[in-house]
């Protein structure tokens, strides 16, 4: 049998012209030596579209790796938002009811509550206003005393100190 091949793999050589059949090429590329010459052989067109095809699909996965990524992250700071409007609908309910309480009371209620805060109110400020009614008089006295002495110098002396002015000026 070896002797058969041998001689029909001669008779392919002399009739191509060729020195090695595909299926020798092939069983050189896939031994050791060959594996170092594969890149300089011919691949064949469906490895070679198989191969574009996968690094289009890697391409792809990432590009949809990376949408997956913002609209995570656009999630995640729509979900801040949403928290935070929660939580300030929740404030806002709190003072509903807080409010809705206070409506409830009866008005007899809240009526003689408002006249006694009213009362008290009123006694806080006139003790307030009792205190240092002394010192404030005396203040408004001595600046009005001393406003009064000022304008009179001012009044009498006026003329003469346009003119040392002028003399400064000219």
């Amino acid at each position: 049998m070896n002797f058969i091949n041998a001689i029909a793999a001669e008779a392919f050589r002399a009739i191509t012209g060729r020195l090695f059949t595909e299926a020798q090429i092939r069983q050189v590329a896939t031994h050791a030596v060959g594996r170092y010459l594969t890149d300089l052989l011919p691949e064949p067109a469906d490895d070679r579209a198989a191969r574009e095809r996968a690094e289009e699909a890697r391409s792809h996965i990432e590009q949809a790796s990376s949408i997956i990524s913002q609209l995570q992250y656009e999630l995640g700071s729509q979900t801040k938002q949403l928290d935070n409007v929660l939580a300030e609908i929740e404030e806002k309910k709190r003072l509903a009811m807080k409010y809705e309480t206070l409506a409830k009371t009866g008005q007899e209620q809240f009526a003689a509550f408002k006249s006694e805060i009213e009362g008290a109110l009123r006694q806080e400020l006139a003790n307030q206003s009792e205190k240092g009614k002394t010192v404030r008089r005396l203040a408004s006295g001595f600046l009005w005393l001393v406003t009064l002495v000022l304008g009179a110098a001012l009044g009498a002396y006026f003329k003469e100190l346009l003119a040392w002015l002028y003399t400064f000026l000219v």
